[in-house]
């Protein structure tokens, strides 16, 4: 009788990949995806920006430089904290990253402006209130000032200025220029 073990060596062997094949299935229905352990970056492009605070966001820019290890070492605290980063899946914040170092000399000049200090490194939030002014914090590199409860503190704050993009539908405003900064309140801290 070889036909008839043929036959059950050919049914063990489809019955093993059937079996296979619902074990990976599962493993993939079952398991959890990753979570996110750090802020996703966008890459800094003032287009965007000027999009997602049209849209309502508040903005948040990491300003650090790949040749300063200190503001590498300050923006890891905090993008990998658990708390900040829930914070930024509940909330309408939009997170940019800039790096200094690959700015020319003209558009570094012109960053330093947002800062007080001659390294404009730390963090810049954004955001455009219910009168369509932007109103701009600086936080620089400081231990207490990016620590993640004080950031979150801050982008609470925001968000209650900020000009939710319903209400912008719901009340259109002609003499509101194109760019939303054309009128900017600075607050440093």
């Amino acid at each position: 009788m070889p036909g008839w073990s043929l036959f059950f060596y050919r049914k063990n062997l489809g019955v093993c990949a059937l079996a296979c094949l619902i074990a990976v299935t599962a493993l993939f229905l079952l398991v959890s995806p990753p979570r996110q352990t750090e802020i996703a970056w966008h890459e800094y492009s003032v287009p965007d920006i000027h999009h997602d605070m049209e849209a309502g966001k508040v903005i948040l820019i990491s300003s650090m430089a790949s040749w300063d290890i200190s503001s590498a070492i300050f923006e890891h605290q905090y993008s990998h904290d658990p708390a900040l980063l829930q914070f930024l899946r509940t909330h309408p914040v939009s997170c940019y990253q800039i790096d200094l170092a690959s700015l020319s000399e003209e558009q570094l000049v012109n960053w330093r402006e947002y800062f007080q200090s001659s390294v404009p490194l730390g963090v810049v939030l954004l955001v455009e209130t219910h009168e369509h002014d932007a109103v701009m914090e600086t936080i620089e590199v400081d231990t207490d000032q990016l620590a993640p409860e004080n950031l979150i503190l801050r982008l609470k704050k925001l968000l209650s200025l900020r000009n939710p993009k319903s209400e912008r539908e719901s009340v259109p405003n002609p003499a509101v220029s194109e760019k939303p900064s054309a009128s900017l309140k600075h607050q440093s801290a």
